[in-house]
């Protein structure tokens, strides 16, 4: 989800990074992030198949990312 920025910064992170393969949103108003208890960048909320969220703030190492999308994609 990305804050603090335009939707066409987003659009260009993603595509540089190559994430275009998992959904995104814009938060315009910063209400998600608020949502979440998101006070900066940077951080990653995962959400499981039943909506429960884990927030995670600061740098996440590849393979910590790697298995945490991979228990999400499993359950």
């Amino acid at each position: 989800m990305a804050g603090n920025g335009t939707t066409a910064a987003m659009r260009d992170f993603v595509a540089r990074h190559g994430l275009d393969g998992v959904p995104h949103t814009v938060d315009t108003d910063g209400s998600l992030w608020a949502g979440f208890g998101v006070r900066g960048q940077p951080a990653w909320v995962f959400l499981d198949r039943r909506g429960r969220s884990t927030v995670v703030f600061g740098e996440i190492p590849e393979a910590d990312l790697r298995r945490r999308l991979d228990a999400i994609a499993a359950a």
